[in-house]
């Protein structure tokens, strides 16, 4: 799958699930807020986004490892047939 099929693929999940994360701390703090909930959820909201961008370097460390192996053996069976 290309990069950007995966993207929108997954954008609108991430979307909705941002959006209902939101929208549970507007509820929240339309009642009184909780010292311990607040910083409870921050840890959660960024350990989330730690744990996304390091999956998301992942990808993106093995997408392009793979453009440039599959070039470099591209090249390598192109001059191997020209002799």
């Amino acid at each position: 799958m290309k990069m950007m099929n995966i993207a929108r693929k997954y954008a609108a999940p991430v979307v909705l699930g941002l959006s209902a994360a939101v929208g549970s701390v507007a509820s929240m703090a339309a009642g009184s807020l909780d010292a311990t909930t607040v910083t409870a959820v921050q840890a959660s909201v960024i350990a989330d986004a730690g744990t996304a961008s390091g999956a998301g370097f992942a990808v993106m460390t093995v997408v392009l490892s793979l453009g440039i192996g599959f070039g470099l053996l591209q090249s390598f069976v192109r001059k191997g047939a020209k002799g």
